[in-house]
């Protein structure tokens, strides 16, 4: 979506708190450097990320967009600030299906979305275990305390396992470990904990947040947006860098028929990550984080 460069936001951005190699206060960083008016921290299962910049800002933990304006960055280009957008995606299943549902505007102080996402991050974390037992008995030795060092943050996940692979040569590329041995259906493939996309959904209305489907196109699944909907989705990632152009017209069209928020974003993971786009390559106009705001009640 075409948006003024004072205007441009990215509303799906990873960091190290879940599978991103730049921390949050590097991504903000290079957020300010690109001029974005705003940029969505939306880490796998986990708000660790916004609580990280919450503490550097010191901002009201019941507003995290205070963030905005507390303090400077170190190497930030001039003055320009960028509104932090608070985010979370959640990993959910349907029929051996992973479909990603993300939630703004969600509270990142304790309540029941951090007590979900904490079981979560249990689940993560006996998966993690249960895949190394598995790699072990493949004649591929990874050592579990090497997978959460690489991890980070809170969010540890089979790209860190896939990265573990790849320092003892056992792959030759992070996905080259899941296509051979960590995809679904490979040999050392774990199931975890999934929730459903509805419960996800559910969930984050439950804690005033807005669920937005994320990324719709990879999941083959368009079918089901009427019972999201139903069940209170009330927006849709149309602008995504693997959407092309004849997918982004699709997501809009529903975004049309049903009143959802059509949103954005580049799904940076880090550069040259591999996954993902370059942090601001795929942005929407701030009159989406406006109606992001206005559903959330803020």
């Amino acid at each position: 979506m075409d948006a003024p460069p004072e205007q441009s936001c990215d509303l799906h951005v990873h960091t190290t708190a879940s599978d991103g190699l730049l921390s949050p206060l590097g991504v903000y960083a290079l957020a300010a450097s690109k001029r974005l008016k705003a940029v969505g921290i939306a880490d796998h299962d986990t708000t660790a990320g916004l609580r990280s910049l919450i503490g550097f800002f010191g901002a009201s933990k019941s507003d995290p967009t205070e963030c905005e304006a507390s303090r400077d960055v170190p190497g930030r280009s001039g003055t320009h600030r960028v509104e932090i957008v608070p985010a979370v995606e959640l990993n959910s299943e349907w029929r051996g299906r992973e479909l990603h549902i993300l939630g703004y505007y969600i509270p990142v102080s304790p309540g029941p979305m951090n007590d979900l996402l904490m079981r979560l991050q249990e689940a993560r974390r006996g998966r993690i275990v249960e895949t190394v037992r598995k790699l072990r008995s493949l004649g591929m030795p990874v050592e579990e305390s090497r997978v959460f060092e690489l991890a980070l943050g809170e969010s540890v996940g089979r790209p860190h396992v896939a990265e573990a692979m790849l320092e003892q040569g056992y792959v030759t590329s992070i996905k080259d470990a899941f296509d051979r041995f960590l995809g679904i259906g490979r040999p050392a493939y774990v199931e975890r904990f999934h929730l459903s996309p509805v419960d996800c959904i559910r969930a984050i209305r439950e804690a005033g947040g807005v669920p937005v489907w994320a990324h719709p196109g990879t999941s083959r699944a368009l079918g089901l947006i009427k019972t999201f909907v139903d069940n209170g989705l009330q927006g849709i990632e149309a602008f995504h860098p693997e959407h092309g152009e004849r997918m982004r017209r699709r997501c809009l069209e529903i975004a049309d028929e049903y009143s959802l928020i059509a949103t954005g974003g580049s799904d940076f993971h880090g550069p040259a990550a591999g996954e993902g786009g370059d942090l601001g390559s795929v942005v929407v106009p701030y009159e989406v984080v406006e109606r992001l705001k206005e559903a959330a009640g803020k």
